[in-house]
């Protein structure tokens, strides 16, 4: 739009000079902005505390907020005059009108939404336009004085704190500020003419006629049209403000201007980019900031010391000093806020003691993120509500060793099988022996149709029993009580048991959950599992981050398998015993196909290793099938090992995966181990691996889980990622290769020393010996 705007400006005042102020940061992304413009950041514009100033306020009201500070910059840059358009404007013709007021020594020139009354039944009316404000400010003119000066600074003022959208209250953003100004200023000066800010709220008092370039409004040349809140896909309306001007009451001259409109946006590329994220739209951690907390922040912290977008989160976790929380039950400062400004909340949980702080909590855990949009907003909560603390005292302490040929530890799992769960075994028992602990392993294969791979260098480490007097089941919760059933002739009956389970949905099964009652603690191996966990049990469950660094491949040879040498590979890996509605391989080809046309994907490919279609319903394999048929796919299927898989990670340029959610999230991880840039959805596990500085996050909406799509699926919702926005980061990702490196190398950098064999080793052994206690391991 912003392009529209500018092209049509220049082709009419080819003499002006022209600013885009950009309220975010610059995309790497340099072609998606307009040309011979100069780029003004909202953080170059001197707002006093700047951080707060962009954190108080949604994208709309921080957009309209910088308005004043444009306008002074730019007066300080000695131009005698400045014209403010928002970008859904094209201009038609010269404003000479303008022109004219301005050298005249006008200090604002304004037009009104409405030249005449307005009484009718259909939004806007003029009682409507009062409450927006009498004058429309997606234009607005001032000329350099004393006077301009002295109401733009007022209007900064205001506008610090008070640049809200509450029309209720008598504020709107910047607009309603406006209303004053011809009291306030002698050379303020209003233009009606009807050919100015033609839009929505005016047009059905005047009169569009005209095709092709050649349109008039009451028989005058029209000077701009003002396209807010029109629609790309509904070509049937206006805008999505008002429901006038729908299906016939759109004539010939105004379908002919919206077509011509449309043609335009379409040839810059809309529908390439996303609506998605700003710079300004999330906290430090990455989780999205929703209206809420900005509320929150502007009407209980006029002042705050710092950066709020790295400290304010912390805040929010925090219990409420006055709150009604309970020894069971912490309300944090986000929850009381909600509470106190959400009538249904208070009458569903009141201030009536324990139980209902309880309940509160409960309800927050499940469905908090429904209000503030971010599980990880949330995740802190469940933990806090953990039932019993991790730090707590043991259950009952392990029993003493019986003879020196025992392993200290025994780790029971997949540990022969091509699983991602027999791939966290096999690290856990690679990650304990690094630290000299005497542990062993025990494979089983109970209920897996995977293939067998090679554990060559592991074998020395396996045994047929597991008599360590701690054992550590690397099995998921719903094959856990099989498998000490099965095994219980080859299990030390009286071991100190833990569990390390993997669920990739919100909710954790019910069913499941007597499971745990075979063992004494649970491992979550991400903060995802921890916050749906520590709720539900009455034991510790402890974050137990694995270890999530690889073997490097020595050498990295494209011709080994079959790929180009010369393209820009995107990689993509998942097994459709997985599930492949959740690992959504057909989402991630749409976006490629988007982000590329058809003569880029010469140069660009996307590889997809794909494993045991055969082993799945008729769905799955029509989906292989589709895959293997489509041209600009190279489908690479089988059972690779170890060394095959991450020297074919290593082989590509970049790693996408637009899961609908993850439990870990291993391709993500062991692309970034091995310095792949990495584009992920963000949401679940993942979210705690890929950040804005680590990788390309990709925005998503939340989606029901459809019956066939995964077990326990019922109440259950996972993401949706939005395919236009991950076509926006797969081009960013090809385009900006040195930012691409960048962020892959911080992303290796944080691997290392958050997950390395070292962190995640000695994480373990302080674990097993706070167990132990004072029996010492060998």
């Amino acid at each position: 739009m912003a392009k529209v705007l500018l092209t049509s400006a220049k082709r009419h005042h080819p003499e002006a000079t022209f600013y885009l102020c950009l309220a975010d940061k610059i995309s790497s992304e340099r072609a998606f902005y307009p040309d011979n413009v100069e780029i003004v950041l909202a953080e170059d514009l001197d707002i006093p505390d700047f951080k707060s100033f962009a954190f108080r306020y949604d994208v709309m009201e921080f957009n309209t907020a910088l308005k004043p500070f444009m306008f002074r910059h730019l007066l300080e840059k000695e131009h005698r005059s400045v014209i403010y358009f928002d970008p859904d404007i094209e201009v038609f013709r010269r404003l000479e009108e303008v022109c004219s007021l301005l050298d005249e020594g006008a200090s604002f020139v304004l037009t009104p939404h409405l030249t005449r009354p307005a009484e009718r039944d259909m939004y806007p009316d003029d009682v409507g336009i009062m409450r927006a404000g009498i004058y429309n400010l997606g234009f607005l003119a001032v000329g350099a004085s004393h006077e301009t000066n002295h109401i733009l600074r007022w209007w900064s003022r205001r506008l610090m704190y008070q640049c809200i959208n509450d029309q209720a209250s008598g504020i709107f953003v910047d607009q309603k500020f406006m209303d004053l100004i011809p009291g306030f200023a002698d050379g303020a000066k209003i233009l009606r003419d009807a050919s100015y800010n033609v839009a929505y709220w005016n047009l059905h008092q005047r009169a569009l006629d005209g095709f092709n370039g050649e349109w008039t409004v009451n028989g005058r040349p029209l000077c701009f049209f003002h396209f807010s809140g029109i629609s790309l896909t509904d070509t049937n309306r206006l805008s999505k403000h008002s429901a006038a001007f729908r299906g016939t009451e759109i004539g010939a001259p105004l379908r002919s201007l919206l077509t011509h409109y449309r043609s335009q946006l379409l040839a810059n590329g809309f529908g390439n980019y996303p609506d998605g994220d700003y710079a300004f739209g999330r906290f430090a951690s990455g989780a999205h900031i929703p209206t809420l907390i900005r509320h929150m922040f502007r009407e209980t912290h006029l002042l705050w010391i710092g950066d709020p977008f790295e400290t304010y989160e912390e805040f929010l976790h925090l219990p409420h000093v006055h709150g009604f929380g309970s020894p069971d039950a912490s309300i944090t400062n986000l929850m009381n806020y909600m509470h106190e400004r959400t009538s249904w909340l208070q009458a569903a949980f009141p201030r009536s003691g324990h139980a209902s702080a309880k309940a509160f909590q409960d309800w927050y855990i499940k469905h908090g993120h429904t209000l503030v949009k971010d599980r990880r907003l949330v995740e802190p909560v469940a933990l806090q509500a953990a039932r019993v603390s991790p730090a707590a005292a043991l259950r009952r302490p392990p029993p003493s060793r019986r003879s020196e040929s025992e392993a200290d530890v025994s780790v029971v799992g997949y540990l022969r099988l091509a699983l991602g769960v027999g791939e966290v075994g096999r690290q856990i028992l690679g990650a304990l022996r690094d630290v000299g602990v005497n542990a062993r392993g025990l494979p089983v294969n109970l209920n897996s149709h995977s293939q067998v791979i090679d554990t060559s260098s592991l074998e020395h480490t396996f045994a047929d029993l597991a008599d360590g007097r701690i054992q550590i089941f690397n099995v998921n919760a719903d094959q856990l009580p099989q498998v000490v059933n099965d095994l219980a002739p080859r299990l030390r009956s009286d071991a100190y048991r833990v569990v390390m389970p993997f669920w990739e949905l919100e909710e954790f099964p019910g069913a499941w959950l007597s499971a745990f009652d075979l063992v004494d603690e649970v491992w979550a191996p991400t903060r995802f599992i921890q916050a749906m966990l520590a709720p539900k049990l009455t034991k510790p469950v402890l974050h137990m981050p694995l270890p999530l660094s690889f073997d490097k491949p020595t050498s990295v040879d494209r011709c080994k398998f079959d790929l180009p040498a010369d393209a820009f590979i995107f990689f993509f890996a998942f097994d459709f015993l997985s599930y492949a509605e959740r690992k959504n391989p057909m989402g991630l080809m749409r976006a490629y196909k988007r982000a590329f046309n058809q003569q880029e994907r010469a140069n660009v490919k996307l590889v997809i290793k794909a494993l045991n279609a055969d082993r799945v319903p008729r769905h799955g394999q029509d989906m292989r099938d589709r895959l293997r048929a489509d041209p600009d796919v190279i489908l690479i299927e089988g059972t690779l090992n170890r060394a095959d898989m991450l020297e074919l990670i290593a082989a590509s340029d970049a790693v996408v995966s637009l899961h609908r959610s993850e439990g870990l999230g291993l391709l993500v991880a062991e692309a970034m181990a091995l310095g792949k840039p990495v584009i992920s959805t963000d949401y679940s596990a993942t979210t705690e691996l890929v950040s804005h500085d680590t990788g390309w996050p990709v925005d998503f909406t939340m989606l029901a889980v459809k019956p066939d799509e995964y077990v326990f699926s019922e109440g259950q919702v996972w993401a949706q990622p939005d395919e236009t926005h991950a076509a926006s980061q797969m081009r960013r990702v090809r385009d900006d290769r040195e930012e691409a490196l960048r962020r892959a190398a911080v992303a290796q950098t944080f691997l290392e020393k958050e997950y390395s064999f070292a962190a995640c080793s000695n994480r373990l052994a302080r674990r097993i010996d706070e167990v132990v206690g004072s029996r010492p391991l060998s």
